[in-house]
């Protein structure tokens, strides 16, 4: 599993035109919102740290789609500043916390929080992506989300390794 690819070869969407308020608060919890591209990147970090050295291919894996979560972050924040936003470190609500994140250091459970954390992000790109009344948006996050559905599979990929 070490040449692992953790993110799509399709390109990302450009992102044009503007959009609405109400649709800048949603991109901004996808962006750094409690469920948002911030705690996914940190959380995998986190985890990185805890098996370097114990489970060098699950670390490095880690890493590798920690980094793909700071793509989608940049992208995320890149979209925010072209359609009219401030890309603070918050979703819609509040500012990000450390809080956020899972402190489980068993691999086998924090791996299927894992499944289930890109199973809400996939909803989350779905759901905004319907609503929102910006086409390029929508694209965007709907390829974002093809990305996520690939960890999930490298997730479900290590869980099995574990059990062997």
């Amino acid at each position: 599993m070490e040449n692992i690819k953790c993110a799509l070869d399709t390109p990302y969407p450009q992102v044009r035109g503007t959009c609405s308020h109400r649709d800048l608060r949603m991109i901004m919890d996808l962006y750094s919102g409690r469920e948002g591209e911030l705690t996914a990147i940190t959380q995998y970090l986190y985890q990185h740290y805890l098996t370097d050295g114990i489970d060098e291919n699950m670390a490095n894996i880690l890493l590798k789609i920690s980094k793909t979560e700071m793509m989608h972050h940049s992208l995320l924040g890149e979209a925010i500043v072209k359609v009219g936003g401030d890309p603070i470190m918050g979703g819609s609500t509040c500012f990000w916390s450390g809080s956020n994140l899972n402190y489980t250091q068993n691999p086998i459970c924090f791996l299927q929080n894992n499944i289930c954390a890109e199973q809400q992000a996939i909803c989350n790109y779905r759901r905004v992506a319907s609503c929102i009344n910006n086409a390029s948006l929508s694209e965007l996050f709907l390829r974002i989300a093809q990305d996520e559905e690939l960890h999930i599979e490298i997730f479900n990929d290590l869980l099995e390794h574990l059990g062997n």
